[in-house]
């Protein structure tokens, strides 16, 4: 009797081995596409796109930079200006006074670098305005508006940044 029931054991034990696998490993999600960085023509379309004033806009190359930066160590990778309510439509066409400028670096520090010395220039300088800065895009894409512009509009745009 006792030799039935190790018998019975035995075959229980080797009947529930052979069973499917239950426990495999679940399918990995498949990876979502990684975001494209933005450049400053995306930035410019986008902020059009969200109605804060912007228009006219003209993306610059190393020829119209008028910073010489663009492309050069240190310096952004993709610039683009345009107009805000309050800037003066009769200054140079890629200058900040007209209202907008977008600047994309390599990099959140060299953002933060050039953000740093313009607004040391504008405090030394009493002629120059002012401006505001929003970054976007961990902190790649530095968005300048004029300090021309109202502090109402500038809140327009740094919401639209927000978003970005």
């Amino acid at each position: 009797m006792r030799t039935r029931h190790i018998l019975a054991a035995a075959v229980l034990m080797l009947l529930a081995g052979c069973g499917p696998d239950t426990t495999s490993t679940p399918e990995p999600a498949p990876a979502t596409p990684a975001a494209k960085p933005l450049d400053a023509r995306r930035v410019l379309t986008k902020l059009k796109a969200a109605d804060v004033g912007v228009t006219g806009g003209t993306i610059q190359d190393e020829n119209t930079d008028p910073n010489n930066l663009l492309g050069r160590p240190g310096g952004y990778t993709s610039r683009a200006s345009a107009d805000l309510p309050g800037g003066r439509r009769d200054e140079p066409v890629h200058s900040i006074n007209r209202g907008l400028v977008v600047e994309v670096f390599p990099t959140a520090d060299d953002a933060d670098r050039r953000a740093e010395y313009i607004q040391t220039v504008t405090k030394g300088m009493p002629l120059l305005p002012a401006e505001y800065h929003y970054r976007a895009d961990a902190g790649r894409v530095l968005v300048r508006v004029s300090g021309l512009v109202k502090p109402s509009r500038a809140a327009k745009v740094a919401a639209a940044v927000a978003d970005l």
